[in-house]
C-alpha cells in the first residue's frame, strides 16, 4: 500500500484549511499529490460557486508554487457525498478533515459531514480538531509514534495496514494498544498480553517495529493520556471493534477520541481493508 493522492476538504475557513499543512506534511514524505475540494451546496454563508473554484485555484497554486502536484473540485450539493464521490473518482488514499468549519465547533463526528463522510467512504479518513491541527502538522514529521487501539478482533486489526503505512512515512514506531478492565483476572491479562505479543511477532517477520503497550481503565481516557507521553502521535482504529459499530463509533472509543485527543485520529472502513485483503493472517 502507498500513498499517492491525498484529499483535503475545505470550506474557506481558516479553521479548516488547517487541514492543509498535515496534507503537505504526509505528501513531503510520500510524494503524494494533494487534492482539494470544497463544496458550493448552496446553504447560506456558503461561498457561491465561482467563488469557490476562485477560492481553491488559489490554494492550489501555492501549493504548487511550494513545489507539490495539486489539483481542485468544487462539489454541489450534499457534502459528504460531494467529498466520498471526488474520492472515490480520484482514487485517494486518505482523505483529511477537520472537526471544525466555518460554523465554529460542531457536535463532533455524530450527525455531522465528518460521520457522514466516515460511514461512507471506503478510503481512511484523517479527522484532526482545529485546535489541534497546528500541533500536528508541525510535528508529523518527527516519529513520536502510530498507535492502533485493539480489542482482540480482527475488524479491530484492520487499522493495521493503514498504520503501517504512517509509521513508514513518519519513521516511527507502532504502539499497539489494548486496554482492559482494571477489574480483570490474571487470566485475562494474561490472554490480552500474549495477543498483543503475538502481533508484535508477526509484524517483526515483516520488519515493522511494534510495541505492545496494555493498559487498564477507560479505553477512551487511557488512550489519550498515551498520546500525552508521545506528542505528535497519530491513532488509526477502525469504525468497528468486537461490539460492532455500536462500541466504536456510536458514542464510544472513537467519537470520544476525536472530541478529546491532543492530536489526530484516523478512521480506517473494514470495507477498504477488506478490498485490500488481510494484513498479518
Amino acid at each position: 500500500m502507498a500513498l499517492s493522492k491525498i484529499l483535503v476538504s475545505l470550506d474557506g475557513s481558516v479553521l479548516a484549511e488547517k487541514a492543509v499543512p498535515i496534507a503537505m506534511s504526509l505528501a513531503r514524505s510520500s510524494g503524494a499529490e494533494i487534492c482539494l475540494i470544497t463544496v458550493a451546496d448552496g446553504k447560506p454563508g456558503d461561498m457561491p460557486y465561482d467563488d469557490s473554484e476562485l477560492y481553491l485555484e488559489e490554494v492550489s497554486s501555492s501549493l504548487r508554487h511550494s513545489g507539490f502536484t495539486s489539483c481542485f473540485h468544487v462539489g454541489t450539493g450534499s457534502a459528504a457525498h460531494s467529498i466520498v464521490q471526488t474520492a472515490h473518482d480520484e482514487e485517494v488514499d486518505l482523505i483529511i478533515m477537520t472537526t471544525r468549519g466555518r460554523s465554529g465547533i460542531t457536535r463532533g463526528i455524530l450527525g455531522s459531514v465528518t460521520d457522514e463522510v466516515i460511514s461512507k467512504s471506503l478510503m481512511p479518513v484523517y479527522v484532526v480538531r482545529s485546535d489541534n491541527a497546528t500541533n500536528a502538522g508541525e510535528q508529523s514529521e518527527f516519529g513520536a509514534g502510530t498507535i492502533v487501539p485493539l480489542d482482540g478482533s480482527e475488524l479491530a486489526e484492520t487499522a493495521l495496514e493503514e498504520a503501517i503505512l504512517l509509521s513508514h512515512l513518519s519513521l516511527s514506531p507502532i504502539y499497539l494498544v489494548r486496554v482492559i478492565e482494571e477489574s480483570s483476572s490474571v487470566e485475562t491479562r494474561d490472554r490480552a498480553g500474549a495477543y498483543l505479543e503475538r502481533l508484535c511477532g508477526q509484524l517483526a517477520e515483516r520488519k515493522i517495529l511494534a510495541i505492545p503497550e496494555l493498559m487498564t481503565g477507560h479505553p477512551g481516557i487511557s488512550i489519550i493520556q498515551f498520546m500525552n507521553t508521545r506528542p505528535g502521535s497519530v491513532v488509526v482504529l477502525t469504525t468497528r471493534g468486537s461490539g460492532g459499530l455500536t462500541r466504536w463509533i456510536r458514542g464510544s472509543v472513537a467519537d470520544w477520541l476525536i472530541h478529546r485527543a491532543p492530536g489526530p485520529i484516523v478512521v480506517v472502513s473494514p470495507k477498504h481493508q477488506a478490498l485490500l485483503g488481510s494484513v498479518i493472517h
